[in-house]
């Protein structure tokens, strides 16, 4: 065991957004115990934080104002109990004691007031440095060991009590390569099948015509007949299936029932979700009784996208040309069908490269929610995308670290 008189020697494995708030908020609680501790970050890339540079667009939606246990997936109970601990005040608190002042859309995400991911970078890099946290970059730890006295990673660096952090494999050129895995893997600690999260959607036998089209609408997920989940927002058709941010919304659950073999996973798009059927009906006979000799490319195109619409007439064997007025009321009836529930046959999600996130994890059965130490290994923390959570897009991931971080550290020498 560590002599009573030496400093507490912490190590940190992965300087992303919950290595850095861990390594912070336990060198915050040293300060405020005055007690004598080093605290060393161990990152892999050549600089702490690179992924931090890459969400939101380069604006970094750090958080959302309206968090609910059903914005996290995975282990959602664990998380939710976690994130109750450092919530989105205390998150938003956390920033503004750095300097960082928040603002918030119509939909309750949260950015940095000067809309710029590098600022919420640069605050932690300063308090980090300005509380004396060693952060060793270019330093990946490929080997950790459980000893009578603590850890010893790398075969050479000692430590009283250590935090993984290294995320999970989503994004692995931002330093995400599911190394992390292995190294608790090899300490005994069990984890969940593993998968892409908040990625597009890739469809058997797609019509590439459709690539480029952005349009509003409802994207149900629906194996063997049965709703998975669903979803409401913009939807962007690419050359290989569906994307944007509703497609990501729903993509783990359609990557895990792909996963799992359970039958054929459909995305059903309802491009007109603000009518019902009888009420898309109307307008559309009106539109014709009006406008009798009006080309059938023009049905839709006061509706949805133009090119959107034409394919849906294509769907149902309507030449672009033929005049509305000559259109039979059982055709109006299976354009309207496929406006409403086009299907789309899923072979599976693009790959970690594409996501956003990771799927799957340790097991919430392995870690103590008060304090993220694992309950196999007394001394060793785990916070962050290695853990089984994940979120929704609109700022809860960022959230997640945050919680997760700061009660990994806090926790790690002996806070409250």
């Amino acid at each position: 065991m560590m002599k009573s008189n030496s400093p507490l020697e912490i190590a940190v494995v992965g300087g992303g957004a919950s290595g850095l708030t861990a390594a912070i908020s336990a060198a915050r609680k040293i300060a405020e115990n005055k007690t004598c501790a080093n605290i060393t970050v161990y990152e892999a890339n050549s600089r702490v934080g690179k992924k931090i540079l890459v969400t939101g667009n380069g604006r970094c939606n750090f958080t959302n104002d309206n968090i609910e246990i059903n914005n996290f997936r995975g282990e959602s109970d664990f998380a939710f109990s976690v994130y109750q601990k450092f919530d989105n005040h205390e998150t938003k608190n956390f920033f503004r004691s750095l300097g960082l002042l928040a603002k918030s859309d119509a939909a309750g995400r949260v950015y940095p007031m000067s809309s710029q991911a590098s600022a919420v970078l640069d605050c932690l890099r300063y308090e980090a440095d300005r509380l004396g946290v060693n952060i060793l970059t270019d330093t990946k730890i490929t080997s950790l060991k459980h000893t009578s006295d603590g850890f010893l990673l790398n075969e050479k660096f000692k430590a009283d009590k250590c935090i993984i952090a290294t995320g999970g494999k989503a994004a692995p050129v931002h330093g995400s390569d599911g190394s992390g895995f292995d190294l608790l893997d090899s300490l005994n600690l069990e984890h969940t099948a593993l998968f892409p999260a908040l990625t597009p959607i890739v469809c058997e036998n797609y019509p590439k015509s459709l690539k480029g089209i952005r349009s509003q609408g409802k994207l149900s997920l629906k194996c063997s007949g049965k709703l998975l989940t669903a979803d409401t927002g913009e939807i962007q058709y690419t050359d290989y299936g569906l994307s944007g941010i509703v497609s990501m919304q729903v993509s783990r659950f359609a990557a895990d029932a792909v996963n799992k073999n359970i039958g054929d996973v459909y995305a059903v798009v309802d491009s007109c979700p603000s009518m019902s059927y009888d009420e898309l009906k109307i307008e559309l006979l009106d539109i014709i009784k009006y406008n009798p000799s009006m080309p059938a490319e023009m049905l839709l195109a006061g509706i949805i996208p133009k090119r959107l619409g034409i394919f849906f007439l294509t769907e149902v064997s309507i030449s672009p040309t033929r005049e509305i007025g000559k259109l039979h009321s059982a055709v109006i009836d299976k354009l309207i069908y496929v406006v409403k529930g086009k299907k789309y046959r899923i072979s599976g999600v693009k790959g970690f490269s594409d996501a956003q996130t990771t799927a799957g994890g340790i097991k919430a059965c392995e870690i103590n929610a008060e304090t993220m130490e694992t309950i196999k290994i007394p001394g060793l923390y785990v916070c962050g995308e290695i853990v089984d959570v994940d979120g929704e897009c609109g700022g809860y991931n960022l959230q997640w670290a945050w919680s997760s971080g700061a009660v990994a550290g806090i926790s790690s020498v002996g806070g409250n």
